[in-house]
């Protein structure tokens, strides 16, 4: 009985404080669910995540916005297409396309899935490439078509290239969530996953030299030192681990100027190669990447052989007694270059070695070549080319097959195509492929 005059009293009450404040209530109602959905909603894109792993990254090298690494601009966003491990563009961005006018025109299918990183639906209108002489023109909201000046059989592999709006904002599995900048350059990156809260976050901090990221690795600031080209500063560390790579994206060579007089003829070039030791990384053959669809290794090799270059050197009609050269390369190749120098030396060309901070004149130049993914080389081998044709080579046959190569589109009639280019420029020896250089990763062992 007690219990019923009690709850008679409470609904009262309750009922007289509903008729007397029902505006404040009514006021206050809405107000507590427009900021539960507000919140819901900031929650699902608020940066703080305190228990999310964070792996910290230690790079070499400047980089600016728009020059991030190829690795993190692909964690941030993706381009129309994407390169396969064998350099073949594959579906990305673009679920389909369809080549036509003989290469002329290419209509790309754009995934009505996408999502930039602030919810909002990725249509063609947001392709922002700049690729000279191709014009994007808007078909549909997920439908794009690129207009060539001049068939282009490499366009494919450009528009890998991640596609990223004002602020690195992507489409890619994590976001930017943290910038800063010394001038131009990037010093401090961090990357946040858009998924899971268990998936890491990536911190990257950027170092001038590698004594600088090493430096870094032993204060604590990064735990994880990628593409280091030396690893002997962390031998016999108990809390480092090292791991290593060949670097088929890039190949070590002596470049030879054609122009000079001594190394202007072919056979006493191909001596020259048959002089180089063995400098103990993995051999490379060809100009072109050695995952690549295109790569063939039924080219000339100049394997050392003391032997054969005698010969060749006792054919060549340069008087090897008059003929002295110098090897013009970078301080991280003083090693190899020493080497190369003594053993022309001891084949009867007196070498000595030159070290520079920068390309400028050269008999023989020994340094590293980032490999395009297309095995398209137009610009460092066409005779055209004389900013970027470093040696100065002409074969006219070669400038025909890399005419021919820009413009093929079938992949097996391409293939032909660089192979014969890759056998005829080995065989003239403009320049001699080393190797791939090794790279390295430290990991701190916790």
């Amino acid at each position: 009985m007690i219990f019923f005059r009690k709850s008679r009293y409470l609904i009262l009450v309750t009922r007289e404080l509903s008729r007397k404040y029902t505006f404040p209530l009514v006021i206050g109602f809405l107000l507590g669910l427009v900021g539960m959905i507000g919140f819901n909603q900031v929650a699902s894109r608020l940066s703080y995540r305190p228990f999310t792993p964070i792996l910290r990254v230690g790079l070499v090298g400047d980089a600016t916005p728009s020059t991030l690494p190829p690795g993190i601009q692909e964690l941030i966003s993706a381009g129309l297409s994407r390169l396969g491990p064998d350099s073949l563009p594959l579906p990305s961005l673009a679920t389909k396309w369809e080549a036509t006018d003989s290469g002329r025109t290419f209509v790309f299918t754009i995934a009505d899935n996408a999502r930039w990183h602030n919810g909002e639906a990725v249509k063609a209108r947001d392709i922002n490439y700049n690729i000279s002489d191709v014009t994007f023109t808007v078909i549909s909201p997920y439908a794009l078509r690129a207009t060539l000046k001049e068939p282009f059989a490499p366009f494919l592999s450009l528009v890998a290239k991640p596609i990223l709006q004002t602020g690195l904002k992507g489409f890619g599995p994590y976001r930017v969530k943290n910038v800063r900048l010394k001038g131009e350059a990037v010093q401090y990156l961090h990357l946040e996953s858009v998924g899971a809260l268990s998936v890491p976050d990536r911190e990257y901090r950027f170092y001038r030299t590698e004594a600088a990221a090493v430096t870094g690795f032993q204060l604590g600031d990064v735990d994880v030192l990628e593409d280091i080209s030396s690893p002997n500063t962390f031998e016999g560390w108990k809390n480092a681990s090292i791991s290593s790579q060949a670097h088929y994206n890039r190949v070590v060579a002596l470049y030879f100027n054609t122009k000079d007089p001594a190394l202007g003829e072919k056979g006493f070039r191909q001596a020259l190669g048959f002089a180089i030791p063995d400098l103990g990384n993995e051999r490379a053959y060809s100009p072109v990447n050695k995952t690549s669809w295109a790569y063939t290794d039924t080219v000339k090799k100049y394997d050392f052989d003391m032997n054969q270059a005698k010969k060749l050197m006792a054919n060549a009609k340069v008087a090897s007694e008059s003929a002295s050269l110098t090897i013009t390369t970078f301080s991280q190749y003083i090693d190899i270059a020493q080497k190369i120098a003594t053993s022309w030396t001891n084949l009867g060309v007196p070498t000595n070695v030159q070290v520079v901070n920068q390309i400028g004149q050269f008999q023989v130049l020994l340094s590293a070549q980032a490999i395009p993914p297309d095995p398209d080389q137009y610009p460092l081998w066409h005779s055209t080319q004389s900013s970027t044709n470093l040696t100065g080579y002409v074969n006219v046959k070669v400038d025909k097959l890399l005419e021919d190569g820009r413009k093929e589109l079938d992949q097996s009639a391409r293939k032909k195509i660089y192979i014969d280019f890759a056998k005829r420029l080995v065989e003239d020896a403009p320049a001699i492929f080393l190797y791939y250089p090794t790279i390295y990763t430290v990991t701190r062992v916790k």
